[in-house]
């Protein structure tokens, strides 16, 4: 028998594809737990908590796997039902695959967006020496027109070429390369091993309370000559 159970009631369904009661849910997959150590856990307020726990096991996701005795009302011990779960796209009535992230594309980008601008603000405010950054159009040295952002004064190359603005950990690049698929394929290759080289690190670190928090962005598709066409000129 599969380990995952396969989620098709409409409520539970509701209940999975919101980020999160997906949290608390997981706080319980294969390990017992209590609301208020859930709660401190995860950093929710303990009636949010209380109330998803309530849902998850009206439904069958969550269930109470003993009592333990203290002064006054015992407290349940709570475990999900199954060590995962599966929601089928079919049941979740989403119109696009895409719509199944619960909007967390939407918060990350926002999230990426807003920290990018203020950590690259601060490099401005500190390195910039009061120059002004701007929107520059020119013809660059391979022969295009290029239209980016830089300083006054900078040279005419892109940041792909010779980076020239203020220096800290960010990184923000959205670019159009071409390149054959076998090529693609070798890019798609060099990306997820990095991504398999930082994960265990990320946990390291987390495990440990050490390091902070940092967004990473990457992504390869392919699209049409017609669909390029239709990317904005400037950024």
């Amino acid at each position: 028998m599969s380990s995952v159970l396969h989620v098709t009631d409409p409520t539970a369904v509701r209940l999975l594809t919101h980020g999160r009661v997906r949290r608390v849910l997981g706080a319980f997959l294969s390990r017992e737990g209590t609301v208020a150590g859930t709660a401190r856990e995860l950093r929710l307020d303990l009636r949010i908590v209380h109330r998803d726990v309530r849902a998850l096991c009206a439904v069958g996701l969550l269930e109470v796997v003993r009592e333990e005795k203290r002064a006054g009302r015992p407290v349940k011990v709570y475990r999900a039902v199954a060590p995962a779960f599966f929601v089928p796209f079919s049941a979740t009535g989403a119109v696009e695959l895409t719509e199944l992230g619960g909007g967390f594309a939407a918060r990350y980008e926002a999230l990426y967006r807003s920290a990018q601008a203020r950590e690259f603000g601060r490099a401005h405010h500190e390195q910039g020496g009061g120059r002004e950054w701007g929107v520059r159009l020119y013809l660059a040295p391979e022969g295009h027109v290029e239209v980016d952002t830089g300083y006054e004064g900078a040279d005419l190359v892109e940041a792909g070429v010779r980076y020239q603005g203020p220096e800290g950990l960010f990184l923000h690049a959205e670019t159009v390369v071409t390149l054959t698929d076998e090529e693609a394929r070798e890019v798609q290759a060099e990306l997820i091993r990095l991504l398999m080289r930082l994960r265990p690190r990320t946990l390291d670190h987390e495990g440990a309370g050490t390091g902070r928090p940092h967004l990473l962005r990457l992504g390869l598709v392919g699209v049409s000559r017609e669909e390029q066409s239709g990317l904005p000129t400037s950024r």
